[in-house]
């Protein structure tokens, strides 16, 4: 069986088609489009543009389904549109213009999604630690031992919230970074009951996929390297509140969906991290997609056998301005 998996992101959409075959899958195709959803939201009303640009990349990935011979197509959004007053009403429009039931994950249901992608596919897990998914408009932990969930939470802030919010330059003021600390802090849930898991945060998603990529390219950090130290994310935090332009132009060809929003993604995880006392971190290849897919399988025992990945990447212009 071929599934399309769509994610409708705050900053980015999404899909990965999976080939499932008994209770093995691998991942064959990826495409992604910066449409920064969340920035056509005004005070819980989507306008008109977000609306139809979402159209258009939907209709699109359906044609590329037909394209990949999948048979099921699943699409679910997360804080892209949880950001709506009224939500409904704009999912039963999508489904009325491109055919497509769009599943709307609460931000519990989220953090479980990303844990089980976590599970899946990162083979080398802490016996304790937090999961972090932090995405463009909400982020999601996960404290968890010996594989089994703790205590999980959704936080209402992401790398391109936190921009639209406290950063409109490529970098962070001092005065930009205090704001920015204060209201993650005062969001983050209460972790006192959970201090050793703390130390070792697991990451997923694309913010902490592009500071693996970034740490790389800017600290010699060997390629393929997933474990690192904190001091590695500080030291990337440190140069996106200022970088200079070859560090950008860097991190914009290595990250054209995201380099934009590295300032506040970097930031936010310094102050979670200063929180948690976190000193490893590990960067997981899977996580929301693949949690997501044995609901659509029905299957309750997957095992991840890798990528074999088509990307098919894209950038609209209409699409990449803040």
């Amino acid at each position: 069986m071929r599934c399309m998996v769509i994610d409708i992101g705050s900053n980015t959409v999404k899909y990965d088609v999976f080939s499932v075959e008994g209770s093995e899958f691998t991942t064959d195709t990826h495409a992604s489009v910066p449409l920064r959803f969340i920035s056509y939201i005004k005070e819980g009303v989507l306008e008109k543009t977000g609306f139809e640009l979402l159209c258009e990349t939907l209709l699109r990935y359906k044609k590329e389904a037909e394209e990949e011979y999948c048979d099921v197509i699943a699409a679910f959004a997360t804080a892209s549109l949880r950001k709506i007053a009224d939500p409904q009403p704009v999912i039963d429009r999508l489904k009325e213009r491109t055919g497509l039931s769009i599943r709307l994950l609460s931000g519990e249901e989220e953090a479980a999604c990303s844990f089980t992608g976590m599970l899946l596919t990162c083979p080398f897990l802490p016996r304790r630690g937090v999961m972090l998914d932090m995405g463009g408009g909400s982020t999601e932990f996960n404290f968890f031992e010996e594989k089994k969930s703790l205590f999980l939470h959704s936080c209402p802030f992401g790398a391109l919230s936190l921009k639209n919010r406290f950063a409109p330059g490529k970098g962070l003021t001092a005065q930009e970074n205090q704001a920015l600390f204060s209201f993650v802090q005062g969001l983050m849930p209460d972790s006192s009951a959970y201090k050793e898991h703390g130390k070792t945060a697991v990451l997923v998603g694309g913010t902490a996929k592009a500071c693996g990529k970034l740490a790389t390219a800017l600290l010699g950090v060997p390629k393929g390297e997933n474990v690192f130290l904190r001091t590695a994310f500080t030291d990337l935090y440190r140069i996106f509140r200022n970088p200079t332009e070859k560090q950008w132009q860097e991190a914009k060809r290595l990250c054209p969906d995201r380099y934009q929003l590295l300032s506040t993604g970097t930031a936010a995880f310094e102050c979670i991290f200063e929180t948690l006392s976190t000193e490893q971190i590990v960067i997981c290849s899977g996580g929301i997609r693949e949690g997501f897919l044995p609901g659509i399988c029905g299957l309750k025992h997957l095992q991840y056998r890798g990528i074999r990945k088509n990307e098919k990447n894209r950038s609209d212009p209409e699409a990449s301005a803040f």
